[in-house]
This record gives structure tokens, C-alpha cells and sequence, in this order.
């Protein structure tokens, strides 16, 4: 009886403990806006400080008592593992974050203390809100009512994110002299779309503070677009019914929906890690030069996120094309390596890390389950990523140095190099040591067909992807050696995914022919071959430009803002989104034949 009568008393207190939380997260939501948004003076910021720190002190709070109150209090740890983590890191902050603050301010990385107070500050406002963000997805019945296709999940979740990035570049703190709103739209769906295109210089539009929050937004968009697929796809389909299921694997590559947490854990250490090592070697390789920026660290830090998330974005008016760093090929071998992997795809990551923990089991004498090796897709991914990087550095070669007298300019003193960069930073980074309108046609063509291409599934990178140019590839050798089957590394593939990457190669080329047709009736004053350069790039994600975008109009901005955002989704799976499957009939209808050649 004591019992059932504390059970009314007990939920009670639970609805007063989620309504806590739910202030803790409008409130850290109001504060983080504020704090990254308008210049704070100094008295403003030591009571924006001290709010937080209440805010996050009653966050602890309720989540000790939340813990203090339940009977099974394993399960609760379980579930809101989350809100745990966020809560030990609350309380580590109010009990260390003074003496935090003042270590990043020692660090001497040349910015000033206010920003990296405030810096701080945002970071453990957005960490409250990741816990609120985590319990309105939990509960919401009107997202757990509906099986949303992994496309759907893509629009909603970066439609949202591109229009607070846009609200935040639209403050004060954000820019130097304002920025309109088609502007700011335009570039938080690039830095979110992982793009790199931009209608300004972002150099001198935009303060520290505004290059950071778009920093922040090219992190989320290059982590969060695997980060948030795999949370988004396990919450809306994460066992819910057979069919989403299926999606979530095909979505995900994953046979166990049970490895998604570990997963999870691996895409976030293995971003993070990448970005730091290749932070570091960027640092390194213009440390003690004379025209390295005097906040180097910020610098390389910066760049090595750009460059790993495929965004191409810089903070020197000329790029990477800066005489400095256009002669450091220590500076541009790290770039472009950091490229190459953040291109690949995690479900390659994955599959090196199973074979690197499988092939050092048995080296200790350890059992394993399956033997250590690479499987078809990554093997594909692999090859075909090698024979892009490297015929694409020889036809760049040809067409601009061989053939076209060297007029473009070289970088590092080596049109090797030159070539090899264009030809791997093409592929969706964006990043340029020569000017794009300098390259020769023959050379835009190639650039063009490697963006196209992109980068692997489940990567940073944009394009068709990788797989579907060699599925496309080998379904035509199949035909053409009259074989039954497609067949790739002693493997045979199913038909349905020739299907699948033809539908892929069509929708894009028709979305594309779409775009460039549009901007060509929007700016007729414009070279046409410039503005269909700009089509591929926005719908591939890549970000180059031969110096058209700022000369675009609010219209045609738009119609490139909707392009970078499906280009990100995919055109093929955007289309998707929006078509029901229909289940296949019991009667089909009679064959028949239509004539091709």
C-alpha cells in the first residue's frame, strides 16, 4: 500500500524535475544566443557567467534527484546516459570553470580573454542544450507517430541548423558592418551544407566571432551529418517495425542495431582525433615561418576542421592560393591528406578499425570470430578513390602544363603538386592554391567531372560518391563481356544496385541541368560555362568558384541555397523522401521491349 501510494507522489516529483530541465534548456538556449550574438561588456559577462553557473548547478541538482528517486537506477543510467555525462561535466565546470577560463586565456593562441570567456560560456550553454535538445526528440509524439525516411530526417534536422546558423550570423557579434539576409542564408547553408562556397569575404565580413560560430556550424554539419544521422535514424527507426529497419541499415551501412551507441562513439573519437592530429601538423609546418598568423593555433585548428569536413572554407582572403602557404608543401600534403580521409566514409573507417582489432587479437593469440579483412565496399572505395586521385592529377597535368604552356600558377614550385592538389581538393574540399578562373576549359571540364563524382557514402564529401561510378562502371563492363553478373573483388552485386546508381547518376545530372538552366535565365549577362561550373559545385557540395558567387543575385542565391541543401541530402534520396514505397503487387504486368540503338 506504501508503495502504490508513493507512485503518484513519485511521478509528481518527476514532472517537476522534467520541467526543471526544460528551463535549464530555454533558459542555456537564451544565454547561448546572447552570449555569441551581441558584444557582452565586461560587467554584462561576469552575470551572464554566474547564470550559467546557476543554471548548471540546477541541472545537477535534478538530475541527482532524478537519480536518488528511481528504483532501478542501472536502467535510469542506461537511458539518460547522456544527461549523465552533461552532468558531470555541469558540475566539473562550476566547481573548475574559473580556473579553465584563465589556463585557455594563458595559452597565448592570440584572442583575448573576452572571447575565449565567452567561448566558454557558449560551450556549456550548447552542452545543456544537447541534454534538452535530446529530451524534446524523446518525447515528442509527433516525430515517434510518423516513419520518416532518412531523407525527411536530413531536411528537418539541417533545415534547422540553417536557420539558427542564420539567426546567429545575422547578430551583431557575427559581423563586421552587417550582412544582408539572402547573404547569411546563403552562408550558413554552405558551412552547414559543407559547401564552401561564400558571396563575401569572410575574412573581413566576418569578426573572430562570426568565423567561429561558422566554424561551429561546418562541425556539425561534417560530425553531425554522421553524428545526427545515426542518433536521427536510431530514434526514428530504431526498432520500431521491420521496415525501418531495413532503412536504418541501408542508411547506415550497420547489420547490428545493437553497435549504433559504439558506433556513435567511434564516428565522434575518430573526427575528433583526425582533426587534432591534423591540426598539429598544420601547426608544425608553418611554426617559425616568418608569415605565419600570429594566432597560429586558432589558424591551424580551424583549417584542419575545414579540411577534414570537406568545406574549404579559409580565413585569408586568397585561400590556400596566399603566397605563404601556396609555397609550403608541408602545409598542403596535410590539407590534403585530411581531405582524403574525411572523404573516404566512415563505414571504410569502420571497417579498418574491426581489421585492426581483429588482426592484433590474433597477434597476441586471442580468438576471433571472423577473420581480419577488408570487405568489397572499401575495397571499392579504396580503388576507386586511387584511380580518381591519381588519373585526375595526370589529365590536370596534361591539360594545364603539358598542353596548356604552364599559364596557371604553380604551387610549391611544382605543377605536380599543383595538379595533384587540384585533383584531390576538387573532389569536394574546395580548396584552391590557384584561382579557378585562371584553370584552362580543358582543365574546368575535369575539375567538373571529379566534382561530380565526390567523395565516399557516408563521408564528409559530397558528388554522386564514389560507389556509384564504379557500380555504374562495372554494370557496364558486364554488359560489354556479355557476363550474367556484376562481379567485383570475388563478389557478385545484385542488379537492384545497378538500378540504384543509375537512378543516382540520372536525378543528379537532371538537377543539375535544372540549376545551371536557371541561373543562365536568372544572370544572362554571365558566361554560361561559369555558371554551370557554379551548378556543380553548389549541387556537389564543393565549393569552387571561378569568381562567380558574389556576383549572383538574391534570386539566384536562393536557387543555389536549395541546390547545396539537396545536393547535401542527395538528390536520389531527396526525390525518395517524398515518394511512399508502393509493396509490389501480386499480378505483373506483360513484358515488352523498346529499341535503344
Amino acid at each position: 500500500m506504501a508503495a502504490a501510494e508513493s507512485r503518484p507522489s513519485r511521478s509528481g516529483a518527476v514532472r517537476l524535475l522534467d520541467a526543471a530541465q526544460a528551463l535549464c534548456g530555454l533558459l542555456a538556449l537564451a544565454l547561448f544566443v546572447l552570449v555569441l550574438g551581441w558584444p557582452l561588456p565586461e560587467a554584462l559577462r561576469d552575470e551572464t557567467a554566474r547564470v550559467t553557473r546557476l543554471i548548471l548547478l540546477l541541472f545537477v541538482t535534478q538530475e541527482a534527484a532524478r537519480f536518488a528517486l528511481s528504483d532501478k537506477r542501472r536502467q535510469l543510467l542506461r537511458t539518460r546516459r547522456v544527461e549523465a555525462f552533461v552532468a558531470v561535466i555541469a558540475a566539473m565546470e562550476v566547481l573548475f570553470g574559473g580556473f579553465l577560463v584563465g589556463w585557455l586565456q594563458d595559452l597565448g593562441s592570440g584572442v583575448g580573454s573576452t572571447t575565449v570567456a565567452l567561448l566558454y560560456l557558449g560551450a556549456t550553454q550548447f552542452m545543456l542544450l544537447c541534454a534538452f535538445a535530446l529530451r524534446v526528440l524523446r518525447e515528442n509524439r509527433w516525430l515517434s507517430a510518423r516513419s520518416l525516411s532518412p531523407g525527411a530526417v536530413f531536411i528537418l534536422s539541417f533545415s534547422l541548423l540553417i536557420a539558427v546558423g542564420t539567426l546567429l550570423l545575422q547578430t551583431p557579434h557575427a559581423t563586421t558592418q552587417g550582412i544582408s539576409w539572402p547573404d547569411a542564408l546563403f552562408l550558413a547553408t554552405s558551412a552547414v551544407c559543407i559547401t564552401g562556397l561564400t558571396p563575401v569575404d569572410i575574412s573581413t565580413t566576418l569578426t573572430p566571432h562570426g568565423q567561429w560560430v561558422l566554424l561551429g556550424l561546418v562541425q556539425i554539419g561534417g560530425m553531425g551529418v554522421m553524428t545526427i544521422t545515426y542518433f536521427f535514424a536510431y530514434f526514428v527507426a530504431g526498432g520500431v517495425s521491420l521496415r525501418n529497419r531495413i532503412g536504418l541499415q541501408d542508411l547506415l551501412s550497420e547489420e547490428n542495431l545493437g553497435n549504433i551507441g559504439t558506433v556513435l562513439g567511434l564516428i565522434v573519437l575518430f573526427t575528433l582525433g583526425m582533426e587534432t592530429l591534423g591540426a598539429f601538423f598544420l601547426y608544425q609546418s608553418l611554426a617559425g615561418t616568418p608569415d605565419a598568423p600570429d594566432n597560429l593555433l586558432l589558424f591551424s585548428v580551424f583549417h584542419s576542421v575545414s579540411a577534414f569536413c570537406n568545406a574549404g572554407f579559409t580565413t585569408l582572403p586568397d585561400g590556400f592560393a596566399t603566397p605563404f602557404l601556396a609555397a609550403n608543401a608541408g602545409f598542403l600534403c596535410s590539407a590534403m591528406a585530411l581531405v582524403v580521409i574525411g572523404g573516404l566514409g566512415f563505414p571504410v573507417v569502420e571497417n579498418f578499425w574491426q581489421y585492426l582489432v581483429a588482426v592484433v587479437r590474433r597477434r597476441v593469440g586471442l580468438r576471433v570470430a571472423t577473420p581480419p579483412r577488408l570487405t568489397a565496399h572499401s575495397r571499392v572505395v579504396l580503388a576507386t578513390t586511387l584511380i580518381l586521385l591519381v588519373g585526375g592529377t595526370l589529365l590536370i597535368w596534361v591539360t594545364e602544363f603539358a598542353l596548356g604552356g604552364g599559364r596557371a600558377h604553380v604551387a610549391g614550385e611544382s605543377t605536380w603538386l599543383t595538379a595533384l592538389f587540384h585533383s584531390v581538393t576538387s573532389r569536394s574540399s574546395g580548396f584552391n592554391v590557384t584561382p579557378t578562373e585562371s584553370l584552362l576549359p580543358a582543365t574546368a571540364v575535369i575539375v567538373m567531372f571529379l566534382m561530380f563524382v565526390g567523395g565516399g557514402p557516408a563521408s564528409t564529401g559530397g558528388g554522386i560518391r564514389v560507389t556509384t561510378l564504379a557500380v555504374a562502371f562495372l554494370s557496364m563492363r558486364r554488359l560489354l563481356l556479355g557476363r550474367e553478373d556484376i562481379e567485383v573483388f570475388g563478389r557478385r552485386l545484385s542488379s537492384e544496385l545497378a538500378h540504384r546508381a543509375l537512378s543516382v547518376l540520372m536525378a543528379a545530372i537532371a538537377f543539375i541541368t535544372v540549376v545551371s538552366v536557371i541561373l543562365c535565365a536568372l544572370h544572362p549577362e554571365l558566361p554560361p560555362e561559369n555558371l554551370v561550373f557554379e551548378a556543380v559545385s553548389a549541387v556537389c557540395t564543393v565549393g569552387l568558384s571561378r569568381a562567380t558567387t558574389p556576383e549572383l543575385g538574391d534570386a539566384a542565391k536562393i536557387v543555389l541555397v536549395f541546390a547545396m541543401l539537396i545536393g547535401r541530402v542527395g538528390v536520389f534520396a531527396f526525390l525518395v523522401s517524398f515518394f511512399p514505397r508502393r509493396e509490389p503487387g501480386v499480378l505483373r504486368l506483360p513484358e515488352t521491349t523498346i529499341v535503344l540503338n
